[in-house]
């Protein structure tokens, strides 16, 4: 892959060959390369480093070793482009790098430039290199940069992924956390977040909307960000039927300039259409207890004030909405990075304050309509009903501000890389996420329940340790090591109404403390038998505890779940290309997990799993599980011309039963008759990438990826109702339930990603849309076997996608790309209906949205190197919607500016 030549041969012929040009022109010559490398280049000699760099790289560099022996280089770690990292390489070294060819480069004395000199030539590197990646991918790949994060903040955390085709954000308005749902899957470990290789899932009951599994992280401690869609083969692909999102925090590069050994940056924000959160019991809303008022009444005892038509049905308080460039709620963070001889350091802090946000007023808000009043024997009578076409329970006005939307968060990021010697790296880091947040039980709006308050704020303090070592020698193609240990520590602290009451002192608390911790190994060998051959391998292992408190409400058993799990998983995989045209990968993963439930389950005196204990109660029995399994995975890809794709995908994965679905709790327990299987996905993909840089003598680029994907996932786990020959288990409301495998969940459809950047302008499509959702449950009381709405009481009620969404962008650049400005619009379809023929969706009732399009547009100045400020505004219609995959009837932030300061020194 290098070679090594004597010290006058090589530069000889070149220079026969080639004029030798400055190394300016270095990036003039690979222009065209822009994607981004991940480098992990140690510090140490330069002939060593140079070495190590062609085979990160993929390219040729020949060099004298008489010129290098003496020269020692700093470490380089981050993400570049080639020509960036070789440059970075050679500052300082009175070395230059003169291009031989595609992908080659001789490495000489600054001095030698014996033929012709350049003039000097405008090098223009394009923007988005990165992203670049997920376009030569085999698979449906989405990357987020910093910009894209930065651009597109939005309200909520979840926003920074709104416009990513097959990616939404279930609940999005509340708690701050991210519960990811790619093509359908969602939930307990589907869709691993990861967090600097730390897996951050928690999942916390949700009434009768279900659950919610979320992760915390603050926007401006993220430096990449990286979405697999399906499953991946890989140590952090362990149960991920629905794909993974990898989260890179800051590193010393996304904060250091080129060429710098240390540096800071400054971002300050200020949010917009919000205020502060009232006192807690403050109600909103509309509430209409009644359907009719009486008047005109024979006797006074018909006419009290409870029957008396209100002047007002919803309370004026909330209405007073700020000026749109009102920044009441804020966002602020510092980063700063220092380069040393043995490493570096970076230490970061943001902090983000907003209040309740207010909702828009273009769209279906509800409205009070009153009837014809009817003369009857004793009295009038006036009937009142509340209309909407979102659902008749939303209770909220157009343009109200919205109770329990309010959040502040306080996050901290301490990450530090040490260089060692014989090509090796280590890394410690350390995340602390604390966030108090507004939260009330989706379904205490439902008018059956009563009005909306604001409630009591809960807490969550999320910390993560993470332990990350890399071995990768120069001259070992047999070792690429990776060991990761990670542990993540979360306590949230949850305060939600009682299930019948919206009565402060009926307030129910809890407290979940999770703990996971984790491990890695991980190794890569090359080899070249025929064409180029690499293979990767390694073993993961991840141990789980949780204790939740729960207080007992009068009539149902204490929810207080408590239980620890273990997972282990071996991998292999080999990706081999025996021509430069076509490129095979085929893997396979075996898992192996075991979980137990600390808690008793509550058996009836009856049940025949009973086992009397001399005291008219059954001895304690507690659920224990345990399974194994593997799931292969095959790609192929042929490349017929330079950046045209097509794939074909299989690739299939095992999700075991998480530590929520194998423990008791309030809702749902496992049942000793029920045997939770793991579940099996097997997704079918087929695609086309293109990726040209060069378009035209303007050098266009262009990026376009279609692909079709089936998704079946057997024995898919949920909660259902408990079949009449089932055995009943401890008695009560919550007996009528059972997590279960049923038949089958299918989703299928095709995905679009189509952008153009034509320099100073740009356009980008992306959409999603299904063709086919089906879920497939064989039970008593189930009037159909399959539905594309759901199954009866089943989470994954509220986790179907709409039936297709999309997003276009567009964008300009002005004042040699120091302007820049353009709009993105979101069109998101309805969700299937449920069925209206006496089907009964049971506890777990859909959350309908009719279909709804938003306008966001944003302009950026950078005044120099250092200095830019950004300013957004998010739905500018001012559209009244809710958002697709809302767990309660909650409408969505009306038109939200923010104004940005970014100092970068």
């Amino acid at each position: 892959m290098q070679s090594r030549a004597p010290k006058h041969i090589l530069p000889t012929l070149l220079a026969l060959l080639l004029a030798v040009v400055p190394v300016s022109s270095f990036a003039q010559a690979q222009q065209g390369n822009t994607a981004l490398i991940e480098f992990s280049l140690p510090a140490g000699n330069l002939g060593d480093v140079l070495n190590l760099y062609s085979r990160q790289a993929g390219v040729t560099l020949s060099f004298d070793e008489n010129l290098v022996e003496t020269i020692s280089v700093p470490a380089l770690f981050g993400s570049y482009r080639a020509e960036e990292a070789l440059l970075s390489l050679l500052r300082g070294t009175n070395l230059q790098a003169v291009p031989v060819g595609s992908g080659a480069w001789l490495i000489q004395s600054a001095g030698e430039q014996d033929l012709m000199v350049l003039d000097s030539i405008q090098v223009e590197t394009r923007d988005g290199g990165e992203k670049d990646q997920a376009f030569r991918e085999s698979a449906s790949v989405n990357i987020l940069t910093q910009e894209n994060i930065e651009r597109f903040r939005g309200t909520s955390v979840g926003d920074i992924f709104q416009g990513t085709p097959g990616v939404l954000i279930s609940e999005n308005r509340n708690s701050g956390g991210l519960d990811v749902n790619i093509r359908g899957m969602q939930g307990q470990g589907r869709v691993p977040v990861l967090i600097d290789g730390s897996r951050q899932e928690t999942t916390i009951y949700r009434g009768y909307a279900g659950v919610s599994s979320r992760s915390y992280i603050d926007p401006d401690l993220i430096g990449s960000l990286r979405i697999d869609k399906g499953p991946v083969m890989g140590a952090e692909g362990t149960g991920a039927t629905g794909g993974v999102v990898s989260v890179n925090t800051l590193r010393a590069e996304d904060v250091v300039k080129p060429g710098e050994l240390s540096g800071f940056r400054v971002r300050v924000s200020g949010i917009g259409n919000n205020s502060e959160a009232p006192e807690p019991g403050t109600y909103a809303g509309y509430y209409l207890p009644r359907n009719a008022y009486r008047s005109d009444c024979r006797f006074a005892s018909y006419c009290t004030d409870d029957y008396a038509m209100p002047e007002s049905f919803a309370p004026d308080y909330g209405m007073d909405r700020p000026s749109l460039l009102d920044f009441e709620g804020y966002a602020a963070s510092f980063a700063g990075a220092q380069r040393f001889e043995w490493g570096d350091l970076v230490v970061a802090h943001a902090q983000r304050e907003q209040g309740n946000y207010y909702a828009g007023t273009d769209g279906p808000a509800p409205e009070v309509v009153i009837g014809e009043s009817q003369e009857l024997a004793w009295y009038t009578e006036t009937p009142v009903e509340l209309e909407s076409e979102l659902d008749e329970g939303i209770p909220y006005r157009a343009g109200e501000r919205i109770p329990n939307t309010n959040f502040s968060s306080d996050s901290w990021l301490l990450k530090s890389n040490f260089y060692l010697p014989k090509d090796q790296s280590f890394e410690l880091g350390y995340i602390r996420y604390k966030s108090t947040y507004g939260e009330m039980m989706p379904s205490q709006v439902l008018s059956t329940f009563g009005q909306a308050r604001q409630w009591l704020d809960s807490e969550v303090l999320n910390q993560t340790y993470t332990a990350r070592y890399r071995w990768q020698p120069v001259e070992y193609d047999w070792a690429d090591l990776h060991i990761n240990f990670w542990h993540t520590d979360a306590v949230t602290d949850l305060n939600t109404p009682s299930i019948y009451s919206i009565d402060l002192e009926d307030n129910t608390a809890r407290t979940d403390d999770y703990q996971r911790f984790g491990l890695d190994i991980t190794n890569s060998m090359r080899f070249y038998p025929m064409g180029e051959l690499r293979w990767d391998y390694g073993v993961s292992a991840q141990w789980e505890d949780l204790d939740s408190d729960t207080l007992t409400t009068e009539g149902f058993y204490d929810g207080s779940r408590s239980g620890s799990r273990d997972e282990y998983s071996v991998f292999t995989s080999i990706e081999w290309q025996p021509w430069p045209e076509w490129t095979l990968e085929s893997g396979v993963r075996y898992t192996h997990f075991s979980s137990k439930d600390n808690n008793p389950l509550p058996l009836s005196i009856d049940s025949d799993s009973c086992i009397d204990d001399g005291e008219g109660g059954c001895e304690d029995v507690y659920y224990n599980n345990s399974h194994s399994g593997t799931a292969p995975m095959v790609v192929l890809t042929w490349e017929p011309i330079k950046g045209l794709q097509f794939y074909a995908r299989h690739a299939q994965a095992l999700r075991m039963p998480s530590l929520f679905e194998g423990t008791s709790g309030f809702s749902v327990s496992p049942a000793l008759d029920i045997s939770l299987k793991p579940e099996h996905a097997k997704n079918n993909e087929v695609g086309i990438n293109y990726l040209n840089g060069q378009l035209f003598e303007a050098n266009h680029q262009i990026q376009a990826k279609l692909a079709y994907f089936e998704n079946q996932v057997d024995n898919y786990i949920t909660r259902t109702r408990r079949n009449s020959w089932e055995d009943e288990q401890g008695g009560g409301i919550f007996d009528l339930f059972r997590m279960r495998n049923i038949e089958s969940l299918d989703l299928k459809g095709v995905e679009l990603n189509l952008g153009y950047d034509a320099h100073w302008w740009l356009v980008e499509l992306s959409g999603t849309k299904y063709s086919h959702i089906e879920a497939c449950n064989i039970g008593s009381g189930v009037r159909y076997y399959c539905a594309d709405w759901g199954v009866p009481d089943s989470y994954f009620n509220n986790m179907v996608p709409p039936n297709w969404h999309a997003s276009a962008h567009f964008g300009l650049r002005l004042f040699q790309k120091k302007l820049e400005l353009g709009l993105r619009g979101t069109f998101v379809g309805e969700r299937n209906a449920v069925s209206q023929y006496g089907v009964d969706a049971g506890f777990t009732v859909p959350v309908e949205w009719p279909s709804y399009q938003l306008l966001d547009v944003y302009t950026s100045y950078q005044f120099n190197d250092s200095f830019s400020v950004d300013f957004t505004v998010d739905n500018v219609t001012d559209k009244y919607y809710v958002d697709a995959l809302s767990l309660g009837l909650v409408p969505s932030p009306g038109r939200t500016a923010r104004l940005s300061l970014t100092y970068q020194y």
